[in-house]
């Protein structure tokens, strides 16, 4: 599948958001199944919303819909 240049960007930056958080995960000694990842990045959405570039709060959110398929 061939993507346009914006989409392989979103792309890049919603693994690279979903990888350190998978790091950080094991790191810590927590289990990093999919559901583990979708609660923590839920979490993190809600606690640093305000905080968060536009863009990255939507790709947060579309890795989380993504892990809860």
């Amino acid at each position: 599948m061939v993507y346009d240049e914006k989409s392989a960007q979103r792309y890049k930056e919603m693994c690279r958001i979903v990888g350190d958080l998978v790091f950080k995960m094991v790191a810590d000694g927590h289990e990093t199944r999919k559901a583990d990842i979708a609660v923590v990045l839920r979490t993190e959405i809600t606690q640093t919303a305000d905080k968060l570039q536009p863009e990255q709060l939507r790709l947060m959110k579309f890795a989380v819909e993504l892990l809860e398929e």
